[in-house]
């Protein structure tokens, strides 16, 4: 079966097999039957064709499968269900968690080292490497509104349409999330885990500024004093290799390096 690359080429397959089938089929219900069944199998070629595009397009960036290297970390891909801030599945068929390969590489040694620390615990990843066009899928469905300046803008991307950018948790084996004060993609000041803008410079990011922040967080009655010290585990382990929080999402991780030295050394997911 030939797996075409989109609906509209779908459609206009389908309208000149149509004028074949009613040329050569002239019982009308045998007709339509076949036409139903060439839709159906074309529609699921289309789909088929999507996710193989994108799991390969990743591959083809040089971007690694997580689990490849550590197959103890979790995936759970918010995105790929409707349990984000966007309330859509934007991945689709997605599963695959998928970084640039030094930057998988820390996230591996972040999950050694919380393991040696608790072994009964793992990492849980909701989210990593993003294509462009999702990316301005979402920016689409915020312009306009507050939750604007926490999308990144689609026309030259963010970290996670880099590859080293990557949205995660601490759960247990099973996949039960330790408890952080907040769900994923709560976009309120309760998921914050620093009160001033970041920046490259490594001395405002750093545990002193995160660890005083979270205490003030549970003064003001946002968080509890479990969910502060849950939070405050995830950013030690993260920080021992190099790996910083997002100052307004407590599970956004990334390199402490301007977006301009990330444009300049990583290649944008341009598809």
């Amino acid at each position: 079966m030939v797996i075409f690359a989109n609906v509209a080429t779908l459609h206009l397959i389908l309208a000149g097999t149509y004028i074949l089938i009613t040329t050569f089929v002239p019982n009308r219900r045998d007709m339509s039957r076949v036409v139903a069944l060439l839709y159906v199998m074309l529609v699921t070629s289309v789909a088929m064709a999507q996710q193989i595009d994108v799991d390969n397009k990743m591959r083809e960036y040089g971007l690694v499968d997580i689990r490849s290297l550590e197959s103890s970390i979790l995936v759970e891909l918010k995105y790929s269900t409707e349990d984000n801030f966007v309330g859509k599945d934007m991945y689709g068929e997605l599963e695959v968690a998928y970084l640039e390969e030094r930057f998988a590489r820390r996230v591996v040694e972040a999950q050694r080292i919380l393991k040696s620390q608790y072994p009964q615990y793992t990492l849980l990843i909701y989210d990593a490497a993003r294509p462009l066009s999702v990316q301005r899928q979402m920016r689409r469905c915020v312009e306009g509104t507050e939750l604007e300046s926490f999308v990144a803008d689609g026309t030259r991307g963010g970290r996670h349409n880099y590859g080293v950018a990557v949205d995660l948790t601490i759960a247990t084996a099973d996949g039960t999330t330790l408890d952080m004060g907040t769900p994923f993609d709560d976009l309120t000041t309760a998921s914050s885990v620093k009160g001033t803008p970041d920046s490259s410079d490594i001395s405002t990011r750093t545990m002193e500024v995160y660890r005083s922040y979270l205490d003030s967080l549970v003064t003001q009655g946002l968080i509890t004093i479990t969910a502060a010290k849950n939070r405050l585990l995830l950013i030690e382990v993260m920080h021992k290799v190099g790996l910083v929080p997002y100052r307004r999402e407590w599970w956004h991780f990334e390199e402490v390096i301007s977006m301009t030295d990330t444009r300049n050394k990583y290649k944008l997911l341009d598809f």
